[in-house]
């Protein structure tokens, strides 16, 4: 394998390390776990069984790296791999930041009042997006 082949395996391992938290079935009690994770449910898992299967994850990983291929010719370069990296992380704190607001917006009308602000406790537990590691 070539340094390029490694490094794009590797690209693709760091961006769909976040994939594991799906293989356990999210039935209608849990619902979704993270920023975006609902919304990948309804794109990737095609069998509609609540969680991704490894096919479904190939078909990310897939997508994935024709993200990180700006040219389109099968291969990242190394030159384009870290600005591929921060768009990725770009895209994760925003989505986190999002989740955040969620959260504080209670009433769900799309803005956060000083007393949504106010009453905003996010949890202590080490997860900065408003609910326990256990998805409640």
């Amino acid at each position: 394998m070539t340094h390029r082949t490694l490094a794009a395996l590797a690209v693709s391992a760091l961006l769909v390390t976040p994939l594991t938290a799906f293989a356990q079935p999210m039935g209608p009690a849990d619902g979704p776990r993270g920023p975006g994770r609902a919304e990948m449910l309804a794109k990737y898992d095609t069998n509609k069984d609540g969680k991704l299967d490894e096919t479904e994850k190939a078909v990310i990983k897939a997508d994935h790296f024709k993200k990180l291929d700006k040219d389109g010719d099968g291969k990242v370069k190394r030159a384009d791999f870290p600005a591929a990296v921060e768009a990725a992380r770009e895209k994760a704190r925003q989505d986190h930041e999002l989740a955040m607001f969620d959260k504080m917006d209670t009433d769900k009308d799309g803005t956060v009042t000083a007393a949504e602000f106010a009453a905003f406790k996010p949890a202590r537990d080490g997860d900065h997006r408003g609910h326990k590691r256990d998805g409640k």
